[in-house]
């Protein structure tokens, strides 16, 4: 189940790179470690929240409604 959710991996680490040196080592553990589970997904939503405008250079409700769609994809296969 973890495979599936590798877009999103490689998408959440895309953003992470943007981020401080220091947020990207609080933030690239929660991915790696993401397991598809709901609560870690919230966390991550948090976080992507606390980091506001570093995350994109355009729309950042267009990267929350891209994140949401990578996690909910594998669930939808099912």
């Amino acid at each position: 189940m973890e495979k599936d959710f590798e877009p999103l991996k490689v998408r959440l680490r895309v953003i992470c790179d943007r981020l401080d040196p220091d947020e990207q080592a609080y933030f690239r553990p929660l991915i790696e470690n993401f397991g598809g589970g709901t609560s870690e997904f919230q966390r991550i939503m948090r976080d992507l929240g606390k980091f506001g405008p570093k995350i994109s250079d355009g729309s950042i409700f267009a990267v929350y409604r891209e994140v949401q769609h990578l996690f909910e994809q594998p669930r939808h296969k099912k």
